[in-house]
């Protein structure tokens, strides 16, 4: 964990639902670690009357990003991220199209966080549940060492009396404390299978028969696309979200939305994956990253 002085800007994102103490309580044991937390970013779905309530509650503990703990006010950014298809906000994630959405959204934003050398401290305690796995799911892809995935824990006593009576922090001897969700060991168990092998060179030989193969599945999904698709498909490769790669290629998102679904269907059939399995832009990034870097 890094702390003190340094040029890393210390976020904390939380899933927002209608428990917004969860939110603060996490803050406020954050900043009690000594935790120089810049600014605070809550995820939630479109405002039903909880999420609007919550918000309220919220709005009213930064007030021109001013925090107070502990009696000294600081200065904490504090801003909203709703869920969204496209340009469509999302109400609830009720299939897939939603949890695509909501996924994508998570993506975009953990990404553009890390691009701007933000440490992350992602609360997954609040919202709908579903909200916890995607934010899993987004962690494995974009966190580094220092990022931290975390759960409040909070005493059923401790919990009953904040609802009684609306209490928005934690104090030193509540019971309350953050758990460190161990989501890097669902990717190093692969690495230790790796450093494993590689003592005998049977890795090497794997690693060429792995390559050869990523290469000509990325090659028969190109051969089949038309131009255009191959341009979405390359813009995907090099990073880019649906909105941004409508605004490199100078098209609609609803036009790159037509060439996505062309392009998961060549997936689907190449990888021999069922209609049912869902796919999203990161599939993309992920599998062809190399064949263009090398095209």
């Amino acid at each position: 964990m890094i702390k003190g002085t340094t040029p890393y800007k210390h976020t904390l994102v939380a899933t927002l639902g209608g428990n917004p103490q969860i939110v603060t309580c996490t803050l406020d044991l954050l900043l009690r670690q000594g935790i120089p937390i810049y600014e605070v970013i809550v995820v939630h779905p479109a405002a039903s009357p909880r999420i609007r309530q919550s918000l309220k509650r919220l709005n009213a503990e930064f007030v021109g990003d001013h925090y107070t703990f502990e009696g000294q006010t600081r200065t904490i950014h504090f801003r909203q991220q709703v869920l969204a298809h496209y340009n469509t906000l999302i109400d609830d994630m009720v299939d897939d199209q939603t949890v695509n959405g909501a996924l994508d959204t998570i993506g975009e934003l953990i990404r553009s966080l890390k691009q701007q050398q933000r440490i992350i401290y992602f609360s997954i305690s609040g919202g709908r549940r579903l909200m916890s796995f995607l934010a899993f799911s987004t962690a494995l892809l974009y966190f580094d060492a220092h990022d931290k995935l975390l759960h409040l824990y909070t005493p059923e006593h401790i919990k009953e009396q904040a609802d009684k009576e609306g209490s928005m922090h934690s104090t030193p001897d509540d019971g309350r404390r953050l758990i460190e969700v161990p989501f890097t060991r669902a990717s190093q168990s692969l690495l230790a299978t790796m450093s494993h092998l590689s003592s005998s060179g049977t890795i090497m030989t794997q690693q060429i028969q792995q390559i050869r193969e990523a290469h000509w599945r990325c090659k028969q999904v190109v051969d089949n696309l038309s131009e255009r698709a191959r341009d979405v498909l390359r813009a995907y490769a090099q990073g880019l979200s649906p909105a941004e790669v409508a605004q490199k290629l100078c098209i609609t998102e609803s036009t790159v939305s037509f060439h996505t679904t062309r392009i998961y269907d060549e997936c689907r059939n190449v990888w021999n994956l069922p209609a049912s399995k869902r796919l999203t832009y990161f599939f993309l990034q992920k599998e062809f990253a190399d064949y263009f870097a090398e095209h």
